[in-house]
């Protein structure tokens, strides 16, 4: 099986995420193209500083072959073919505006297609990535979303955690747990209800680790007060709690990260449907509001809850369903069962 993986050159998780799994499970048959060179630079993100740099994250492409690609397309080389949506979505954009009609679909708005004069290839998959679904046109494809409840169509395909990352955290776990709650993140005028939340919770629990800084940008991209990525998991490793706040999308790459901590794992409720997710007062505490987060955060120091298995159960099912290499193959199963 080989499949060919089309690119956009800007970081993105959930298309970084997959390619991440998928070379990790079929290696080399696994081709980027163009090569994403952010990757192979230790990028995670979408603006990254030199200390959020994780050179050894991602596979090396030694052996991946980009030659002749349109004419491999042609001969139905690759069994699918995958497209970062970001390549197409501001061409549909542009043209259903211009002409005021639903454009059904024409994948000729996708540049390596438009561009080698290809046919609509059997097998094109479209991964929409971003902190909301976008309007994708009907047509001779499959789309997968980050941010769908499962009802339209598409196949719900979350972010997940690479085995490296789990081990970089995990490497923490001897840390004293010198806070109750953690929390570190970012915050704009899109998510006021992240910093209101963190400052209700900072007033009952004053033992906690509650840091939010400005949003990251090419102008300021380590803003004052936050943390590089090893110290930040250094310092979630030190908590009882680690809380899960939605940002401009629902599913934050966070969720995935506190779920390897050696820490109770609390996430505000979330509108998705996540595949496999993880089952309240099992793997994961749950709330809809500052009351029930202090009910669960309480439920916790007070010690009603077994603390201990909540984290090791929650831990175990992270590994079990949602590494990367897992992802990936939830992925290929539902092609699979699509397309045979």
């Amino acid at each position: 099986m080989n499949i060919l993986f089309l690119t956009h050159h800007y970081p993105n998780y959930v298309p970084d995420l997959l390619l991440h799994g998928l070379r990790k499970l079929i290696g080399s048959r696994v081709v980027d193209y163009p090569r994403k060179d952010s990757l192979y630079a230790g990028e995670l993100v979408g603006i990254s500083a030199e200390n959020e740099i994780h050179l050894n994250w991602f596979p090396p492409d030694d052996s991946i072959d980009r030659e002749d690609i349109a004419e491999k397309v042609r001969k139905g080389f690759f069994k699918y073919i995958i497209c970062d949506s970001r390549l197409t979505w501001s061409e549909w954009t542009e043209l259903s505006e211009k002409f005021l009609i639903n454009i059904k679909g024409d994948v000729n708005v996708i540049p390596f297609f438009r561009d080698e004069g290809l046919p609509v290839p059997k097998g094109l998959v479209i991964l929409d990535g971003g902190d909301g679904p976008i309007d994708i046109p009907a047509g001779p494809y499959i789309v997968c979303r980050r941010e769908t409840d499962n009802t339209d169509n598409s196949i719900p395909l979350p972010m997940a955690l690479p085995d490296e990352i789990f081990d970089w955290i995990s490497a923490y776990d001897s840390e004293e747990k010198l806070y109750s709650v953690g929390f570190l993140g970012s915050f704009n005028e899109y998510s006021e209800g992240r910093k209101k939340i963190i400052e209700a919770i900072s007033e009952f629990y004053p033992d906690s680790l509650l840091k939010t800084t400005v949003v990251p940008s090419d102008d300021n991209p380590n803003p004052q007060g936050r943390l590089d990525r090893n110290n930040y998991y250094r310092n979630m490793q030190r908590c009882r709690i680690v809380l899960n706040l939605p940002g401009l999308g629902f599913d934050t790459f966070r969720y995935w990260e506190n779920a390897a901590c050696r820490a109770v794992h609390i996430a505000q409720r979330m509108p998705l449907f996540i595949p496999n997710d993880f089952e309240d007062n099992k793997h994961i505490l749950r709330f809809f509001n500052v009351d029930e987060l202090r009910m669960a955060v309480d439920s916790v120091l007070e010690e009603k809850i077994q603390s201990d298995e909540i984290v090791e159960a929650g831990r175990e099912h992270l590994l079990n369903f949602h590494t990367t290499t897992k992802r990936a193959m939830y992925f290929l199963r539902k092609l699979h069962s699509i397309l045979r």
